[in-house]
């Protein structure tokens, strides 16, 4: 179905550089201005505010979602407050997925018992190509994490990414020239598009809805690949991957 073995060496090989280019993911949105308070009247109050506050954190969080097999990669941000021993299980709706937590500098990458230091983490979703030759297309996955002491209740929401066109993730063009145009709807608030897997890789920033079109022709590389980015206020990630195979182009 897939040129899969090559795409998938070219994913796992920058999978540690992509998530650089939405620079947002560790970004909580524009600052809120804040009024001046009389603290006289309140600072009896704040260790009762601070401690309902900490009550409200969640301890088990649990991810949910779909995922295209080897074409997506799911992020989901969450900041700890102190050291903790990673727990983290499969839930009964979760075929041929696999994750990886790992900090905003992608420094360490850390799985189920692992120490996680104090800090800014990202749970990253992907599909695991060892176990998922027979799994269909469209993936389910269900994570619960637990054993760390969360700043805030993490976010386990992402964006919606709805692509109209193309249809399909891997498309196979015969000879001649063609016109691809990528359409589509997010309610991302930071929304990118790019070639994926080159040596200089260009990106550019969409609003939604939002439409590209790519030119084939003769002096087009025979393989290409791009990635479409949302992220939502939390940093939250979608990135979905598009893969063309085209017989009349030029050999790398």
């Amino acid at each position: 179905m897939f040129k899969s073995n090559k795409f998938r060496f070219v994913l796992i090989g920058v999978l540690v550089v992509l998530f650089f280019l939405a620079p947002r993911i560790f970004s909580k949105g524009p600052g809120n201005v804040n009024p001046v308070i009389d603290n006289s009247h309140t600072s009896a109050a704040q260790p009762k505010t601070e401690k309902l506050k900490k009550a409200k954190i969640k301890t088990a969080i649990e991810y949910k979602g779909k995922i295209y097999r080897d074409l997506e990669t799911h992020y989901y941000v969450f900041s700890t407050s102190k050291i903790g021993k990673i727990d983290i299980s499969w839930g009964s709706d979760t075929l041929g997925s696999d994750y990886i937590i790992t900090d905003k500098n992608w420094g360490a990458m850390y799985f189920n018992g692992d120490v996680l230091p104090a800090g800014e983490y990202m749970l990253v979703i992907t599909s695991n190509p060892a176990e998922s030759p027979e799994d269909p297309a469209l993936l389910s996955y269900h994570f619960i994490l637990k054993g760390l002491s969360f700043k805030e209740s993490p976010d386990t929401m992402l964006p919606e990414l709805n692509i109209e066109s193309p249809q399909e993730l891997v498309t196979r063009l015969p000879e001649g020239e063609h016109t691809v145009k990528f359409r589509g709807l997010s309610d991302a608030i930071n929304l990118t598009f790019g070639t994926f897997g080159l040596e200089e890789e260009v990106t550019v920033s969409l609003t939604s809805p939002f439409e590209i079109t790519i030119y084939f022709d003769k002096t087009s590389p025979n393989y290409s690949a791009y990635r479409i980015s949302a992220a939502n206020e939390s940093g939250n990630t979608v990135n979905r991957y598009f893969e063309f195979i085209y017989e009349g182009g030029a050999e790398e």
